[in-house]
């Protein structure tokens, strides 16, 4: 038998893939997203599986939605130490439920992922304990969650707010940078992210908000100013577009397009480096129904070319802006 009828019959039979017809388009690869915001500690606690979860940020479907590295973001209750929780999530990354740390290292399969602490109670009983913290894995020091903290005041509490980061606070931030750490100010007050932002220019050190969208689209005191969009993307760091309804559109039911308008407006006002993504998977919130889990961030790619963003700037939104911030000294 002839070569090319071996590989027809082949083909037929499921032996070997069919040759492609001349003249077809070559379906593009998905765009490698890196997710700063999913929430699988939280899950972990309620007893779920890296594998299972709640269903929108499993293993399958970050594999599925193309995502190259995640950061779980440890929660840290008032009182409670974080030792259980960070333990818990490395026993289980260490289980090879496909996810992996630390995830600067780029040789090996499965998802890279790195850590958060969320909240502050941490550095704000043990403010020298950031050194360690770097070593385990942490890349990201959220100093406030919903109420006011030892660190800083919170987004969360009604205005006016007179005082931001407390002196404990100014030394915790001031250990971070010197340790290596990224300080996050999603959910901190705006004088605190005004206090984050003048210490960061002083020591050369980036800012992030891991999840937070434009106050502009959406007013709501945990998303950011344009001048705080504008300082954040000054000192380096990255926006992380988050899904949460709530923050994306107010008064209605929020959709995928409204998660577009939102990359889009950062990026006019704080550069396309400034735009990453944090969706707040497995956190509780609800996101656009289009967006219902991780599996779809190609249908965010898509949305966002349609919407006029180059390819390569979509490859930096969905992941290179928040893969340079977490590795800066490593090559991509």
């Amino acid at each position: 038998m002839r070569p090319r009828a071996l590989l027809a019959l082949g083909a037929a039979l499921g032996w070997v893939a069919p040759l492609p017809v001349a003249g077809a388009p070559v379906a593009e690869r998905a765009i490698p997203v890196v997710d700063l915001n999913v929430h699988l500690p939280y899950q972990l606690a309620r007893g779920q599986t890296l594998l299972a979860a709640s269903g929108q940020a499993d293993a399958r479907r970050l594999r599925q939605g193309g995502v190259l590295g995640a950061v779980l973001p440890l929660l840290e209750a008032r009182g409670a130490a974080i030792e259980p929780a960070y333990h818990a999530t490395y026993r289980a990354l260490a289980a090879g439920d496909g996810l992996r740390i630390p995830g600067c290292r780029r040789a090996g399969p499965g998802v890279r992922t790195w850590l958060a602490l969320e909240g502050g109670e941490t550095l704000a009983r043990a403010p020298t304990s950031a050194g360690l913290w770097v070593t385990r894995g942490v890349r990201f020091f959220g100093l406030v969650h919903d109420r006011d903290g030892a660190l800083a005041t919170s987004a969360a509490t009604p205005g006016p707010v007179l005082t931001g980061l407390t002196p404990l606070g100014r030394e915790a931030v001031e250990r971070v940078h010197a340790a290596g750490g990224v300080i996050d100010v999603s959910r901190a007050s705006e004088m605190a992210v005004r206090d984050v932002i003048e210490i960061a220019r002083v020591t050369g050190r980036v800012v992030i908000a891991s999840h937070a969208n434009a106050r502009t689209l959406a007013d709501h005191p945990q998303n950011l100013t344009d001048s705080q969009l504008r300082d954040i993307g000054s000192s380096g760091g990255v926006v992380g577009i988050t899904f949460n309804r709530r923050l994306l559109a107010r008064g209605r039911e929020a959709e995928l397009a409204d998660v577009v308008a939102h990359v889009r407006h950062v990026a006019k006002v704080a550069g396309v480096d400034a735009v990453a993504i944090g969706s707040g998977f497995e956190g509780g919130a609800r996101p656009p129904r289009e967006l219902s889990n991780a599996a779809r961030f190609p249908r965010l790619a898509r949305a966002l070319g349609d919407a006029g963003m180059t390819r390569d700037e979509v490859r930096k939104v969905l992941g290179g802006n928040a893969l340079r911030v977490l590795c800066p000294s490593r090559k991509r």
